[in-house]
């Protein structure tokens, strides 16, 4: 298998060609690979990437977190973004769960080339320009379970304003 990262189309479960399971051992190469939560076919799984792979989201999370990624043929060690988020009011509601819940939504920690999914959620609807991403964001903030990252996530609020023009 190439060495592009093991968190590729090519070992996640919602790959038809894995027919739901993860891994590259599972991989059947006679079913053509389409990702299955964003009806996208995929032409190079072993190259391709998004924020929803067992990696990254274990707990099987089937709505979609920011875009697809390939690697960037020019640099091999790069990755560069193919498809753009699929954006409906249920996947910016999720986004905003995300926001609003880290904890609960917690990624495994496996963020070679890619975010935290929390911080995936927030960058997906700075790009939408969702000015719910501020009061998500306030919210946790006046958590007191937050208290030692308060001063940061303020911070991150004056950040979204200042690129929402608000």
């Amino acid at each position: 298998m190439p060495n592009g990262g093991s968190d590729c189309c090519g070992t996640c479960w919602f790959n038809r060609s894995l027919r739901g399971q993860r891994g590259s051992r599972n991989f059947d190469h006679e079913v053509p690979s389409h990702c299955e939560i964003r009806g996208l076919d995929i032409s190079d799984p072993f190259w391709t990437y998004c924020a929803n792979h067992p990696y990254h989201r274990p707990g099987r999370d089937p709505i979609p977190i920011g875009p697809v990624y390939v690697v960037d043929d020019a640099l091999r060690s790069t990755r560069k973004e193919w498809q753009l988020s699929p954006d409906t009011e249920e996947i910016r509601q999720h986004l905003l769960d995300v926001v609003r819940l880290p904890d609960e939504h917690r990624d495994k920690g496996y963020h070679f080339y890619t975010h935290p999914a929390h911080i995936a959620a927030i960058q997906q609807l700075l790009e939408w320009r969702d000015r719910r991403l501020i009061s998500a964001l306030e919210e946790i903030a006046q958590n007191p379970a937050m208290e030692t990252a308060r001063a940061d996530i303020e911070e991150t609020i004056q950040l979204v304003r200042e690129r929402l023009d608000v």
